[in-house]
């Protein structure tokens, strides 16, 4: 009988140490399992913003096409307007425009306050609007002393605005946007 005990206690604790090995191999594959469904859920995640995403921009530009049928002051988004002289520019030009680039240019302030009061009864969102005719842009004095003292440095540096192509009844808006920012070669 102790010997049965003995025997019975070594199955128990063989047992036992299969259980942990079984457990400890279980958790492994557990927490490999939760890495991919970690990683699976970030990347539903992320279309569903991209989606979520697209959808607003469509709605945007949705909105912007009916704002330049019914206000003919309406010209478009200011990214839309202008671009960079060249690709190397693209990143200088977002960070100097920053959240002005998405705005819409319209000719005057009363345009864009009718825009305003139509996005409100259409309940389709809201937007920042640059008036050509009141927004307040560099001196251009000022710019153009800088422009001379920054060809002087040697051309390592540039304005921003010089780096902007647009047409030229929108430059005021660029200059709003981007001021007399020194963008680096």
């Amino acid at each position: 009988s102790l010997e049965k005990t003995l025997a019975d206690l070594k199955k128990g604790m063989a047992d036992l140490a299969q259980v942990k090995e079984r457990a400890a191999a279980n958790s492994k594959k557990y927490d490999v399992l939760q890495e991919k469904l970690d990683n699976v859920n970030a990347q539903v995640r992320d279309r569903v913003d991209d989606r979520r995403k697209n959808k607003d921009e469509d709605r945007l530009l949705q909105a912007i096409a009916t704002l330049k049928r019914h206000f003919p002051g309406v010209r478009g988004r200011l990214v839309d307007l202008c671009r960079p002289t060249q690709r190397r520019y693209n990143l200088a030009v977002t960070v100097a425009g920053g959240k002005d680039m998405d705005a819409i240019v319209v000719d005057k302030k009363e345009t864009g306050f009718e825009c305003i009061q139509y996005l409100r009864e259409q309940r389709v969102g809201t937007a920042t609007f640059l008036p050509l005719d009141s927004i307040q842009v560099p001196n251009p004095q000022s710019t153009d002393r800088l422009r001379g003292n920054l060809q002087s440095d040697g051309a390592k540096y540039r304005l921003c605005c010089d780096v902007i192509s647009c047409d030229e009844e929108v430059r005021r808006a660029v200059m709003y946007a981007v001021g007399n920012t020194v963008v680096a070669e």
